[in-house]
């Protein structure tokens, strides 16, 4: 039997004909009697038959959260369903999802009246990825979408969507729902094992085929060793997977961030389900772009490169006599180095601004400050957690080279202890992450005759395993204990 997991419903007897593996509950029980559960952090399937305001199942699902059990559906999505003015900004979207998904088979005929979606999933294979994407909304056992057409050749608009007790489902569809429910639960199932019982769950984004990760899986593997003797549970996740979030404590994303793509998603979800997140969507939108960084940095009185933002070629000519050459130019989210040149001359200035000005509406122009290596001070709840020097790339101006082939060359490193490293450049780097916000920063400072200027502040630095480890053996634990700290509060 899957402990995990628990059902529960009005009557145990409905509960009967799905002939699952899991503890069931009555609604009334699990309401009326929380010492049931006490000190346990189970999954909670809510399959009431009625979900209104104030019934049974309204008050398990209520229940089940201040408890700080996981359970579906939340009150949140009843009461989003509840009335079709609280979702008709999604029905909108879902509709032109659903359109394109028809557009892809049209050889398959019209859309059913009636689309059961059971835990994200559906019996008609056109409509998956819609299935996924409104399970991702509204997370739920089964779902009833209602559909029409709309007055347009092979266009349909979506009439209603609404929460359905399993108790409601035709004979085909229960089965389908039973199916669903085995594929859900299944998907997180793990063999037991001789090992301290995790009390905590982190959800880890990561691409194994990502070139420039920044952490890579055997450093995962390692912080899963290390937190497990902790009692929190480290499991990679992929894009993919959005819809499985909810099943974890906390998320920690190891992937290259963009408030355009999957990952501003997934740190969106995570604040919305109440979870600690690295790096929260706050702290993407401020440090993916280098014109709010400046404009920060600059306001609170750091040292950072002269700096002008180019929104055209009308100041070509100022950003010469100003910086001189040769001048950095970078589009404002770049990372990796990508979306950064260097121009020796007026005709490459020109040159590159016109092709970042057809990437982004502006770009920036900084001085150049030549150096060996960069200094990277790796800051954690507003502390320092390490410090490193990456060199250049060998016959680079950059730590990292971008060659035409999409390959790239690292410059080396060496990692000094907090404690040994210059005061002063430390001091700088946890300042400017503290600008961000508490959570996990890489500050990029250079020194030069006037002292450290920061580079940049990234929300998402490189964390490796015998990298940035390598002169305190705590920074993965000191990781776990951010996340637990908060989990406990």
């Amino acid at each position: 039997m899957n402990n995990d997991w628990i059902l529960i419903a009005d009557d145990l007897r409905d509960l009967a004909s799905l002939g699952a593996p899991f503890r069931m509950m009555t609604s009334r029980d699990y309401v009326l009697q929380p010492k049931l559960l006490s000190g346990a952090r189970p999954k909670i399937i809510n399959l009431a038959r009625s979900y209104n305001y104030q019934t049974d199942g309204y008050y398990a699902s209520l229940l089940g959260e201040a408890r700080g059990h996981r359970v579906i559906p939340t009150v949140e999505t009843m009461l989003d369903l509840y009335d079709r003015d609280m979702h008709e900004d999604a029905i909108s979207v879902l509709e032109e999802l659903l359109n394109k998904d028809l557009d892809k088979f049209p050889e398959n005929g019209p859309v059913p009246e009636r689309l059961v979606v059971c835990f994200g999933e559906v019996q008609d294979e056109r409509f998956r990825k819609f299935a996924r994407q409104l399970f991702d909304w509204y997370r739920a056992p089964a779902l009833i979408v209602t559909t029409s057409e709309n007055g347009q050749p092979g266009k349909y608009k979506v009439k209603r969507i609404k929460l359905s007790p399993f108790t409601r489902l035709e004979d085909d569809e229960l089965k389908f729902f039973v199916e669903s429910l085995t594929t859900y639960t299944g998907r997180v199932w793990k063999n037991p094992k001789a090992r301290v019982i995790a009390k905590w769950s982190i959800a880890v984004l990561h691409d194994p085929n990502e070139q420039l990760a920044p952490s890579n899986i055997e450093s995962l593997k390692h912080w899963a060793r290390l937190a497990e003797k902790e009692g929190v549970e480290i499991e990679p996740i992929s894009k993919k997977e959005l819809d499985r979030l909810s099943e974890f404590d906390a998320l920690m994303i190891r992937e290259t961030t963009s408030i355009t793509n999957h990952t501003y998603r997934f740190a969106r979800r995570a604040v919305q389900e109440g979870m600690p997140v690295i790096d929260d969507p706050v702290s993407m939108m401020r440090c993916t772009n280098k014109v709010y960084l400046w404009e920060r940095l600059l306001g609170a009185g750091l040292p950072c490169p002269e700096t002008i933002i180019i929104q055209d070629k009308t100041n070509l000519e100022e950003v010469a006599d100003r910086l001189k050459f040769p001048v950095v130019l970078k589009i404002p989210d770049g990372s990796f180095s990508r979306g950064v040149k260097k121009a020796h001359d007026m005709a490459e200035l020109k040159a590159i601004v016109a092709t970042l000005l057809e990437e982004s509406d502006l770009c920036i122009a900084q001085k150049f400050v030549p150096t060996e290596f960069d200094w990277r001070i790796g800051v954690l709840d507003k502390r320092p957690l390490f410090v490193c020097q990456y060199k250049m790339a060998r016959g680079h101006w950059q730590i990292m080279n971008h060659k035409p082939d999409g390959s790239a060359v690292e410059g080396g490193h060496k990692t000094i202890s907090v404690a040994e490293a210059p005061q002063d450049v430390v001091d700088i780097g946890v300042r400017a992450a503290n600008l961000i916000g508490d959570g996990f920063y890489g500050v990029d400072i250079k020194t030069g005759p006037e002292g450290p200027i920061v580079i940049e502040i990234n929300d998402n630095p490189n964390l490796e395993h015998g990298v940035e480890d390598e002169a305190d053996k705590q920074v993965w634990n000191h990781l776990t204990e951010w996340f637990v700290k908060r989990l406990n509060a």
